[in-house]
């Protein structure tokens, strides 16, 4: 996997960890661009210039019981100033222990940038 630099030129290290999504939830994360593109008064112009794409950490095919979007059981949003993307996921049952990463990526920004976001999740078994 490679680690896209933000506005600065900085490359990370690491995917930046969402919180777990428990197995059979769907739920909503919120990511933050605030550091990245609100630093240099960028932001993402729409939800349909964001592309956001899911694979299996143990690079093994995704099949109906990976981590998917919701759709419109929890449909993306962007909140009005174009800087906090709230991500809506589903994980069904047969998701519990497998790790994700997801990469969201705006091919132009407001101000014509390429912006990438590397991001992981884990599916947590369900308890109850």
């Amino acid at each position: 996997m490679s680690y896209a630099a933000n506005a600065w030129g900085a490359q990370p290290t690491q995917p930046v960890w969402l919180p777990a999504l428990r197995a059979g939830e769907t739920d909503g994360r919120f990511i933050d661009t605030s550091l990245d593109l609100g630093a240099v008064d960028d932001s993402i112009p729409s939800l349909a210039a964001l592309t956001v794409q899911i694979i299996r950490a143990d690079e093994a095919p995704m099949t109906g019981d990976d981590l998917r979007p919701a759709g419109s059981a929890w449909p993306n949003r962007l909140d009005p100033n174009g800087l906090v993307i709230t991500l809506g996921l589903t994980a069904p049952l047969g998701a519990a222990g497998v790790t994700y990463f997801i990469t969201l990526i705006v091919n132009h920004t407001t101000m014509g940038r390429l912006w990438i976001r590397d991001l992981a999740l884990m599916v947590s078994p369900y308890l109850g």
